[in-house]
């Protein structure tokens, strides 16, 4: 059985609420994709939860990056 894993993205800059509602629909719209929140203290993070089992943090930044936004994985 696969777990649900978290991860924290960074986004150099703060996605405005709409730039946000876009990217979470096409993200959660992904396979695996459990969860996709920003933490409301820092808007720069976005905490995601997925099922390691169907996909992995890679392909979830790696769309951020194509909608165009200058976003990094944190190390925990």
């Amino acid at each position: 059985m696969s777990k649900n894993v978290d991860v924290m993205i960074h986004t150099k800059t703060p996605l405005t609420d709409d730039q946000f509602e876009a990217v979470a629909d096409q993200v959660q719209a992904m396979e695996g994709v459990v969860e996709f929140k920003r933490n409301a203290r820092l808007p720069n993070f976005i905490m995601v939860v997925y099922n390691a089992g169907q996909t992995r943090a890679l392909p979830i930044l790696d769309k951020l990056t194509r909608l165009g936004f200058n976003a990094s994985l944190v190390a925990g």
